[in-house]
C-alpha cells in the first residue's frame, strides 16, 4: 500500500481541505458582500424612480443620521448639488459615479440599495432601501454567514463519514454472514477495488471466509469419508456376530453377544447421525408445503407414546390458535421436532409434564417445548447446538446422546430461515425455541 492510498492521508487532508474551503468561502463571501455594485437603471425601475421621488415624502437629514431614519422599503432621499458635502458619504459617492457615467444607476454601497438620481432643477432624488438579499446577511442575519458554513463542513464531512463508514458495514454484514455459514461474500467483494486500510482488511476477511470454507468442507469430507469407511467393518461385524450367535447353540455367551450388538448397534446410529448431518450441512433447496403446524406436531407426538407412557410423562399444550398454516419442509422439520422432543423425555424425571407452546405472532412462528429436567449450564446454553457437544460430558452416550441432534435442529432451522435457542427455566428444566417467518423462503 503506497502512502498516498493510506486511510489516514485520506481523513487529514480531507479535513484540511475542508477547513481551508470553509475559510476561503467565508472570506470570499464576506468581501463580496462589501463590495460596491452598479449596472444602468432599467426603464421599470426608472418608473418606480418617479413615482417614489413624486410620492413619498423625501428625507432631509445630514450626515450619518439619514441611516437611522431609513423606514422599511425604498425612501426617498432629496438635497440640493451644493449640499453634496452635507450628505451620507455613501449617497454622495453614488451621486458622483452616476454623474461620471451620464445615466441613472441601480447599485449597493456599504449594504445600501440605491437609484437615482432623478434631477429636477437644482434637486438631487436618490431612492434608498436597506432590504435586497444580497446585504440582508450584511444587516441584521450575520448568524446566516456561520450557519451556511457550518451547513457545509457538516455536508462535506457526511461524505466523508459515509465514505468511511460503509465499507465497515459491508464488513459487519459479512461478519454476520459468516457467523451463519455463508461465505460466499459478494458485497465485501467491492471493497477490494480501494487501496486503502479498510480495502486491505478486506482482502484479508475474504481470504479468512475461503480458508474457512475450504477447511470446514475438508472437515465434512472427512466425516462423509469416514463414516463411509466405518460402515464396511460394521458390516463384517455384525455379519460375524450373526454367524457367532448360530454357531452358540447353547447361548452359553449370550451375554456378550447382546453387549457387541448393542455397541454395533451404537456405532451403526453414529454414522447414520453423522452422514444426515453432513448432508444437511450441503446447501439445498426446501422440499416445502402449506401444512397446518398444529395437526403436524399432535402427529409427530403420538410417534412418542410409548417413551412417554414408560416415564408417566404427561403433555401440557399451550395454542392461542386451532390451526397454523406455514410453508415448511415436513421431513426435515419431523426430524428436528423429533430431535428435540425425544432430548426433552430422556431428561425429564418420572411423572414429570412436557409443556409445547405454539403461535403465530406478526408474522413470525414461535415454537418452544419446556421439560422439568435439570437444564443445562448458563455458559453451555449455546454451545448445545454445535456437533458432539454435550451439556453434561459425563454422561454416557446411551444415555445422553452424541451430541448431533440439535446440532441437526440449528441446520434445518437456519435453512428455514429460522433460529433456535435454549434457555433455563427458572424453576428447573430447560426450555428450547424455535422462531422463524410464516412463510418460509426458498
Amino acid at each position: 500500500m503506497r502512502w498516498h492510498n493510506s486511510l489516514f492521508i485520506k481523513i487529514f487532508l480531507w479535513f484540511w481541505i475542508v477547513v481551508v474551503l470553509c475559510m476561503t468561502v467565508a472570506t470570499l463571501s464576506f468581501q463580496w458582500l462589501q463590495d460596491d455594485y452598479h449596472r444602468p437603471l432599467q426603464m421599470r425601475e426608472q418608473h418606480l424612480l418617479q413615482r417614489i421621488a413624486k410620492n413619498m415624502p423625501p428625507l432631509k437629514v445630514k450626515k450619518r443620521n439619514l441611516w437611522r431614519k431609513l423606514k422599511p422599503g425604498w425612501n426617498s432621499v432629496v438635497f440640493k448639488v451644493a449640499e453634496l458635502n452635507d450628505v451620507p458619504h455613501d449617497i454622495a459617492e453614488f451621486y458622483e459615479h452616476a454623474i461620471a457615467e451620464k445615466q441613472s444607476l441601480w447599485g449597493q454601497e456599504d449594504g445600501y440599495i440605491m437609484m437615482g438620481p432623478l434631477m429636477h432643477g437644482d434637486l438631487v432624488y436618490i431612492a434608498v432601501t436597506r432590504f435586497h438579499w444580497r446585504h440582508s446577511i450584511d444587516n441584521g442575519e450575520r448568524w446566516l454567514i456561520p450557519f451556511l458554513v457550518v451547513l457545509m463542513v457538516s455536508f462535506l464531512c457526511a461524505i466523508l463519514a459515509w465514505h468511511l463508514t460503509n465499507p465497515i458495514r459491508r464488513l459487519q454484514q459479512a461478519t454476520k454472514q459468516l457467523s451463519e455459514g455463508e461465505f460466499d461474500l459478494p458485497e465485501l467483494r467491492s471493497n477490494l477495488n480501494r487501496r486503502d486500510e479498510l480495502g486491505d482488511l478486506s482482502v484479508g476477511f475474504i481470504d479468512m471466509a475461503d480458508s474457512l470454507q475450504r477447511l470446514l468442507q475438508s472437515h465434512r469430507q472427512l466425516l462423509r469419508d469416514v463414516s463411509h469407511e466405518l460402515r464396511s467393518p460394521l458390516t463384517r461385524l455384525q455379519i460375524a456376530l450373526g454367524i457367532a450367535r448360530k454357531k452358540d447353540s447353547e447361548n452359553t455367551l449370550q451375554a456378550e453377544h447382546d453387549r457387541i450388538e448393542r455397541a454395533a448397534n451404537q456405532v451403526a446410529d453414529l454414522i447414520t447421525q453423522i452422514l444426515d448431518l453432513a448432508k444437511l450441512q450441503q446447501e439445498g433447496e426446501l422440499t416445502t408445503q402449506k401444512l397446518d403446524l398444529v395437526k403436524l406436531f399432535k402427529i409427530w407426538l403420538q410417534d412418542a407414546e410409548l417413551e412417554l407412557a414408560h416415564k408417566q410423562i404427561s403433555v401440557a399444550w399451550q395454542l392461542k390458535e386451532e390451526e397454523i398454516f406455514c410453508n415448511i419442509d415436513a421431513v426435515l422439520m419431523q426430524r428436528a421436532f423429533d430431535n428435540v422432543l425425544r432430548n426433552a423425555i430422556r431428561f425429564s424425571p418420572e411423572g414429570g409434564i412436557l409443556t409445547i407452546t405454539l403461535e403465530n405472532t406478526a408474522g413470525e412462528l414461535t415454537f418452544a417445548i419446556a421439560d422439568q429436567g435439570p437444564g443445562v449450564a448458563e455458559e453451555q446454553l449455546e454451545e448445545i447446538f454445535a456437533p458432539f457437544t454435550q451439556a453434561d460430558h459425563s454422561r454416557s452416550h446411551g444415555s445422553g446422546g452424541y451430541g448431533i441432534g440439535l446440532a441437526m435442529v440449528k441446520r434445518i432451522l437456519n435453512m428455514h430461515h429460522g433460529e433456535v435457542k435454549a434457555s433455563n427455566i427458572e424453576d428447573a428444566g430447560l426450555s428450547v425455541q424455535w422462531t422463524w417467518p410464516e412463510h418460509a423462503r426458498h
